[in-house]
């Protein structure tokens, strides 16, 4: 028989309680501890109402007790329910001082619309219908987050910076349960792991997997899909397959033309 001591219990009670909710393309992570909510990503715009319904109707909780929503990077399915959370019920948000950078200028808005329509495509293949994803380009993020702060109001959470997907990812750190939301630093099923699309910065890619290995984590939440135990050697695989220059819309959609065109 295991016996616990009482600073054990008293550890294990603290712990909170991750939610998953099913979103528009994507897994949603809730957070809940007995006085707060914590929402590592907003989701979709659609998926605002979602979280709502699920904290009020399943929680049996208020939308007063959601005290802060993480943006770990500026995607359809990241970041575009973020700004809906602080208009309609003033819930502050956090998120890198890098994350209004991707769509910045022209490009930026080339790179937005490409991403609202990449998210109908994968909609598509999920069969998840037609629903509202536009979104603003630029988000008012309340507290600026960088590497080794602990998140306002949720100390037991540390920042980590690893870029490569974007210039701007970040993931958030469980240290306790050694448990690290990667939103989209790895891409999984129940039966295999990927690299994400785009990459922008492959090498600064290889080196923020490599950190999850140098940390020891343990358990991973991924955006797509859903919580997994990833072993050493499984990162390693990804960081050894990583492309060695960027891919990135851009880029992509101009090779897809030359070859369609024989250039």
């Amino acid at each position: 028989m295991v016996v616990q001591t009482v600073d054990e219990q008293m550890k294990q009670e603290m712990r909170p309680k991750i939610h998953q909710i099913k979103g528009y393309i994507q897994t949603i992570y809730l957070v809940e501890y007995t006085d707060k909510l914590l929402l590592l990503d907003s989701g979709c715009r659609c998926d605002v109402p979602v979280v709502q319904r699920f904290i009020e109707y399943d929680l049996d909780r208020s939308m007063l007790d959601l005290k802060l929503v993480v943006v770990t990077h500026a995607h359809p399915d990241h970041s575009g329910g973020a700004q809906y959370y602080q208009d309609l019920y003033q819930i502050p948000l956090a998120s890198s001082k890098r994350l209004n950078l991707l769509y910045l200028g022209l490009s930026g808005r080339v790179t937005h619309l490409v991403d609202i329509v990449l998210t109908y495509y994968v909609a598509s293949k999920k069969q998840a219908g037609w629903k509202n994803v536009a979104f603003p380009r630029h988000i008012d993020v309340d507290y600026v987050l960088a590497e080794g702060d602990r998140l306002p109001m949720f100390p037991d959470w540390q920042v980590l910076e690893t870029p490569g997907h974007t210039l701007a990812d970040l993931s958030i750190y469980h240290t306790e349960s050694s448990t690290a939301y990667v939103a989209d630093c790895i891409i999984g099923t129940k039966k295999w792991l990927s690299r994400p699309y785009p990459i922008h910065s492959p090498e600064q890619y290889r080196k923020s997997l490599g950190r999850f290995i140098e940390l020891g984590i343990q358990n991973f939440l991924l955006a797509h899909y859903g919580e997994h135990k990833i072993p050493s050697a499984e990162i390693q695989t990804l960081i050894d397959g990583a492309p060695e220059k960027p891919r990135k819309h851009l880029g992509t959609l101009r090779a897809k033309l030359e070859k369609r065109l024989g250039v």
